[in-house]
């Protein structure tokens, strides 16, 4: 990996991995993130970060967790409201059964799987 000099581009780095992730980071995987190899620097660069988006934004946050981890997230306030806006899984519930059933009992036949859904249309 390339050692990261540049606060800017690690702080860059860093927005970006929290942005990305959709979870929470521990403190070991954001140290990674900002290429500075140090964890007193990351966490100076990740209290500015804090800082910056608590007078930038009004609906998200970036919030150390209990366990350590950061996580960039909406402002619990909010969530009702964009609830409708939120992204829907990219699979429907009915082919993430069909799937988890194929992992569960392979190998599957297909007349096998014609019977299951078969069954599901009988009782839904």
């Amino acid at each position: 990996m390339i050692k990261i000099e540049n606060e800017d581009e690690a702080a860059a780095r860093l927005e970006s991995a929290l942005y990305s992730a959709g979870r929470p980071l521990s403190i070991e995987e954001l140290i990674r993130a900002s290429g500075t190899e140090s964890r007193p620097k990351t966490m100076a660069i990740l209290e500015s970060i804090i800082k910056k988006t608590k007078n930038a934004f009004r609906a998200i946050e970036i919030v150390i967790l209990p366990d350590g981890n950061y996580v960039f997230q909406l402002k619990p306030e909010y969530s009702s409201s964009v609830r409708k806006y939120a992204s829907k899984p990219i699979l429907a519930k009915a082919t993430q059964k069909t799937l988890s059933y194929i992992v569960y009992t392979q190998p599957v036949s297909s007349k096998q799987l014609l019977k299951l859904e078969a069954l599901v249309f009988m009782h839904t």
